[in-house]
């Protein structure tokens, strides 16, 4: 009887911890190809300006630097990153495996990650444009197609069964890079002065936590690694400033014209934001039923 209890006990975890991450799925309306087409642009920008993209290149590195010390992305390696944004990590696997792939669904962002591999002429980098929410893995012949899938801060891993496809389209490891943690003094005080306190900052880790939960009730392994980015400089009011705080805000886009104008008022001002990562790496072949 006890032990009937206790796997009693271990399934309703799972189904607890399944369901908090399909509910992910309900706010991927916000996530279209359109949408990130357009993100892509502004991002783009970003990243050619002087200094615009240190930040990503250190996290960049720094989990390369992590994988590469648990023995992952040797030469003879096939690397998947879904939802690989501008390619910037495809670009740094790289430089050491076989093949790079990165997979998005933003045309955009294909497009420059196609364009940023010519300018650099690296052959083994290469970008397809796809949805994981619809990709049919047997289909698109991509089952067991690589030796690490890599996925770092995207909305395409929304829903237990995406997550079974990323285990699927892998022969041995998966990773997956999410916030556990942002402070970032400026959203904090848009979030005090304007609306109590009372909206929370999306980068919660709930994400992490829930995937960690759950990939070891369903008897794998997974094991954790932590970084820590810090930003900071003085900042401008603008539209984009404010969409970027609504959006971390969790905010509608009508709350957009408010967020500029409380920005205006204050003026030039500092933004400092410490960026804590959470990357969840586990082996797809090592699965026990927990007992």
């Amino acid at each position: 009887m006890e032990n009937r209890a206790h796997g009693a006990d271990l399934s309703a975890e799972l189904a607890y911890f399944q369901e908090m991450w399909d509910k992910r799925a309900s706010s991927i309306k916000e996530h279209t190809a359109q949408t990130w087409d357009t993100r892509a642009a502004d991002w783009i920008d970003e990243l050619n300006e002087p200094g615009g993209a240190k930040s990503i290149v250190e996290r960049v590195e720094a989990t390369a630097g992590y994988l590469r010390n648990r023995g992952l992305l040797q030469e003879n390696d096939t690397v998947a990153d879904i939802g690989c944004g501008p390619g910037l990590f495809v670009m740094e696997f790289a430089k050491t495996v076989k093949q790079a792939v990165g997979i998005d669904f933003s045309e955009r962002f294909i497009e420059y990650g196609r364009e940023l591999a010519a300018k650099c002429g690296v052959g083994n980098a290469s970008f397809e444009q796809r949805d994981l929410l619809t990709l049919d893995v047997d289909a698109a012949g991509l089952a067991d197609a690589f030796d690490l899938v890599f996925t770092s801060i995207t909305p395409a891993i929304t829903g237990y069964g995406v997550l079974q496809k990323l285990m699927k389209m892998s022969r041995a490891m998966c990773c997956n890079i999410s916030f556990v943690n942002v402070g970032d003094n400026l959203v904090e005080r848009v979030s005090r002065d304007m609306y109590g306190g009372k909206v929370r900052q999306r980068r919660d880790g709930m994400g992490f936590y829930t995937m960690l939960n759950l990939l070891f009730l369903s008897g794998y392994y997974p094991e954790t690694h932590y970084c820590t980015i810090e930003t900071g400089g003085r900042v401008n009011p603008s539209q984009e400033l404010a969409e970027d705080i609504a959006f971390n805000l969790r905010l509608d886009s009508s709350e957009e014209p408010k967020i500029l104008r409380y920005l205006e008022k204050l003026g030039e001002t500092e933004r400092h934001t410490v960026s804590r990562f959470g990357s969840i790496l586990w082996d797809t072949r090592i699965c026990d039923a927990r007992k």
